[in-house]
């Protein structure tokens, strides 16, 4: 017998060991009787019209189909009420036409009602169909304590699983009356809903559906027994994979592996639209640092498929990093109109008010959003965020501590928390780095930390070499690339700080040519970068380049013009040059006569004086205690005297010396 043929005369049993492909056997033909539920014929009701006319509304299942590819959610909810009506008449009860109205209900997200249908004949201990459809609606409904509770066991496949699995089993007497219950289906009933459970594979979707519910109530060692359970009945399931991404299930060896054999599968798909391949690049970008080219991604993906909800965290974060808070403004506006009463509208909020720097109002609306949902793990890292730059570091650390329980594999709790003692404790740093370090060996943003500890402890050596591994990470370009060719290679604003503090380095070791190359390169991406600039300044002045020194130093106090740090490196600079030569005979002009100064108070090292508040101070000028108008007006009053003397003291006063002599009387 052909197994492609379809059999009129018997019906194939299929079998849910293992819910894997069907057997090769021949299944033999049973003598069924012919079932023809009452669930496929459509309905007509006599209703009238407004106008008192009357006419027959058909109903069917073409009819729900036709509603819901509408969008007329409401219509299809009647036409579905009134299949099921005629159902529940009939003498002999159709399970199946309740399956397929309770699958209506779900698409239209009908939780309360699915979860009643559902509970009232203890439908889901009968079926795993029905059992999938209680565990979904209780945990749409937040309810994970009862999801977990649910007697299910019994309807799992045996499989040969290593250990117990933690679900529920129906006891010797409940069991006797579920098998009762089972008689009162038709067979032909009982076998279709097993092809429907067969074909929906709706098994291993049950138990990450149990999974999510214990992840939920932080059992992540429970969670990850189901996961295992789902994977070894059906592996190629991307929800499994989205659970495991989003939670962090993956040990970091495995997680690194995969990031490695998905980056070269990526670059195999260049052009390609697919979202999926989308954020995963923009993920990628992200987490190397490359903000600007991750939002490039998202806003493509936004083009093309409008506000993508696997899309929306990623967006978020790059808007943060860069600190575009307008977008921020935006999106959050547009997913507070969308769902106010789920967490990430809220999320959008404080990290706009993050953005701003308005930190009462970013810790209000983080902590709705952390009291929406606890088990959200980005929530709690932008709390302890918010706290740090409210001077709350214990605070801070506890929400760390709460974000690292959620998510264990993760290094981001562990990195801040690090970051939280390098102030007062370096062995607890280096503690938590190391365990950050161990979770992502390959992520720049954690090495770059790991160096800045370092550093902050002396150890240059160290520091240097975790700097020059996140440079050649950043750039993708191998350890023994020439420095010049890195510094080519395209970097990301964000890493501006890196360079310079590799420059920091090299000009503590006194590499001062190569330092100058990295702060040249900081200066590329931020022209008015003054922590470079004066950097550069200082390494021309060690080199004895007095000339482009002066040129940096000019630079630096022109973006800075109090900045007492770089005017005392350009006094001692001055001071060294001038005890090595006699700076006045080149800097003082000829017709100076320092006399003429005797009766003016020259401040001493005016390079450096303190700020003067009246409303006209250039660092580079002489500083006098006379008045500008007394000067001026004594300059006047000279220049008549020798005009007098030279015999035109007849002549008038311009309108400018009016103006002056009337403007001292004021």
């Amino acid at each position: 017998m052909n197994s492609d043929a379809t059999d009129n005369d018997g019906f194939a049993v299929p079998s849910l060991s293992g819910e894997g492909p069907s057997s090769s056997k021949t299944v033999p033909s049973l003598d069924l009787p012919k079932h023809e539920p009452i669930r496929f014929k459509p309905i007509k009701t006599l209703t009238s019209r407004i106008d008192g006319s009357e006419y027959y509304d058909e109903a069917s299942m073409e009819k729900v189909l036709e509603m819901l590819e509408l969008g007329r959610t409401e219509e299809a909810v009647a036409y579905a009420d009134t299949l099921y009506s005629n159902i529940i008449d009939d003498e002999q009860l159709d399970i199946v036409g309740i399956a397929e109205y309770i699958k209506i209900l779900v698409v239209l997200r009908q939780w309360r009602r699915v979860s009643d249908l559902v509970n009232r004949r203890n439908y889901y201990q009968i079926h795993v169909v029905f059992a999938y459809y209680a565990a979904t609606a209780l945990f749409q409904r937040k309810m994970y304590d009862e999801v977990t509770e649910l007697a299910v066991g019994h309807l799992l496949p045996n499989i040969g699983h290593t250990g117990p699995l933690p679900i529920r089993t129906l006891s010797q007497v409940t069991g006797r009356y579920v098998e009762e219950e089972k008689t009162k289906y038709s067979f032909a009933n009982m076998a279709e809903l097993d092809n429907i459970s067969k074909r929906l594979k709706m098994v291993p979707a049950l138990m990450i559906t149990i999974a999510e519910s214990f992840l939920k109530l932080m059992n992540r060692d429970a969670a990850m027994i189901c996961i295992n359970y789902a994977m070894s009945l059906d592996s190629t399931t991307l929800h499994i994979e989205r659970v495991m991404t989003k939670y962090n299930l993956v040990e970091p060896a495995q997680w690194e592996n995969y990031k490695k054999v998905r980056k070269e599968q990526l670059k195999l798909h260049e052009g390609n639209h697919d979202p999926r391949i989308l954020i995963e690049r923009a993920q990628h970008a992200y987490e190397m640092g490359r903000f600007g080219v991750a939002k490039k991604l998202t806003d493509e993906i936004f083009d093309l498929f409008g506000p993508h909800p696997e899309c929306i965290l990623l967006r978020i974060h790059c808007l943060t990093m860069l600190k575009d808070s307008r977008s921020l403004l935006e999106l959050g506006h547009q997913l507070v109109t969308d769902d106010p009463y789920v967490p990430l509208p809220w999320y959008c909020v404080a990290l706009y008010y993050y953005t701003i720097g308005s930190n009462a109002k970013a810790r209000n609306f983080i902590s709705k959003c952390t009291m929406m949902d606890s088990t959200f793990a980005e929530g709690w890292v932008a709390f302890g965020h918010i706290l740090h730059f409210e001077v709350e570091h214990e605070q801070s650390m506890s929400c760390y501590y709460r974000a690292s329980k959620l998510v264990d594999r993760s290094s981001e709790p562990f990195l801040y928390t690090s970051l939280q003692y390098c102030t007062h404790s370096q062995k607890l740093s280096k503690k938590f780095m190391l365990e950050a370090v161990a979770r992502a060996p390959n992520d720049p943003l954690i090495r770059h930390e790991e160096a800045c500890v370092a550093y902050s402890a002396k150890q240059f050596d160290e520091a240097d070499g975790l700097f020059r591994s996140v440079l050649h990470m950043v750039t993708e370009t191998e350890e023994d690339t020439p420095l010049e060719d890195v510094l080519k290679k395209p970097i990301d604003d964000f890493w501006r700080p890196m360079l310079n503090n590799i420059g920091h380095i090299s000009r503590h070791k006194g590499r001062l040519r190569e330092a100058i190359l990295f702060y040249q390169k900081a200066i590329k991406m931020e022209p008015k970068y003054i922590d470079a600039i004066a950097s550069i300044a200082l390494c021309y002045a060690v080199l004895g380049e007095t000339d482009r020194a002066t040129e940096f130093f000019n630079r630096a106090l022109a973006i800075d013009p109090f900045n007492e740090t770089i005017r005392q490196c350009l006094a001692n600079m001055i001071i060294s040059c001038k005890s090595k030569f006699n700076i006045d005979k080149h800097t003082m002009p000829p017709a100076f006569n320092p006399d003429q100064f005797e009766g003016q108070s020259i401040v001493p090292r005016c390079a450096i004086r303190k700020v003067r508040y009246d409303g006209f101070v250039v660092p580079s000028i002489v500083s006098s205690s006379q008045p500008f108008m007394s000067m001026l007006r004594t300059r006047l009053t000279r220049s008549q005297a020798e005009r007098a003397e030279r015999g035109e003291g007849g002549t008038r006063p311009n309108r400018f010396e009016v103006e002056m002599n009337e403007g001292d009387d004021l």
